[in-house]
C-alpha cells in the first residue's frame, strides 16, 4: 500500500488562526444583536419612560382636557419630539408637552430626566375616559416621537386617574 505525501494541507497553525477569527466575528455578531453594543455610539435615540401614566380627563362645555403625566429619560444627544399621542382610541396630533410647569416648545432636551405632562383638547371621547366608574382602570396609550432620524413609538397601559 502506497500513501501519497505529496497532498498539501493547511498547517496546524493557520487552522487554529481561521478558528480564532471566525470565533470572534460570531461572537461580535451575537453582541451587536443581543446588547445593541454599537447602538450607543452613534446619534441613536434613546428615550426611556420610566413610570406609568396618570390620565385626567377635565370636562368643560365645549368639550374636554385630556392630561397625561408620566417621567421620562432621555438619555440620548438629541431632544425628542411629541408627534402623536392616542388616549384609549382618540388620536391627537397636536399635543402639548411641559416639562413640569414650562412648556416644551423644542421637545424633551437631550439629559433631560423628569415628568413630563401632555395636554390636549378633544370635542369628544371614549366612553371609557369619560366614567367615573372607570377611574382606577387600566387605559392603552400610544406616543410617536421623533428622535434624529429616530421615531420611537412607545405603547403604554396608563391609569386612568380622574374625571370630572
Amino acid at each position: 500500500m502506497r500513501i501519497l505525501k505529496s497532498r498539501r494541507a493547511i498547517s496546524g497553525a493557520v487552522t487554529a488562526l481561521i478558528l480564532v477569527i471566525v470565533s470572534v466575528a460570531l461572537a461580535l455578531a451575537v453582541a451587536v444583536f443581543a446588547f445593541g453594543l454599537f447602538g450607543s455610539f452613534g446619534n441613536s435615540g434613546q428615550l426611556q419612560i420610566t413610570s406609568t401614566p396618570l390620565v385626567n380627563v377635565v370636562s368643560s362645555n365645549t368639550g374636554y382636557t385630556v392630561s397625561v403625566i408620566f417621567n421620562v429619560k432621555n438619555g440620548g444627544a438629541i431632544p425628542a419630539s411629541l408627534q402623536s399621542i392616542q388616549v384609549a382610541g382618540y388620536l391627537s396630533s397636536t399635543p402639548s408637552v411641559y416639562l413640569g410647569s414650562t412648556r416644551a416648545t423644542g421637545g424633551i432636551p437631550a439629559g433631560y430626566a423628569g415628568e413630563v405632562t401632555v395636554t390636549f383638547s378633544a370635542t369628544a371621547l371614549p366612553s371609557s375616559l369619560t366614567s367615573s366608574d372607570d377611574v382606577g382602570g387600566s387605559v392603552q396609550i400610544n406616543m410617536v416621537f421623533t428622535q434624529g432620524s429616530l421615531s420611537p413609538t412607545f405603547t403604554l397601559q396608563g391609569i386612568l386617574n380622574s374625571t370630572q
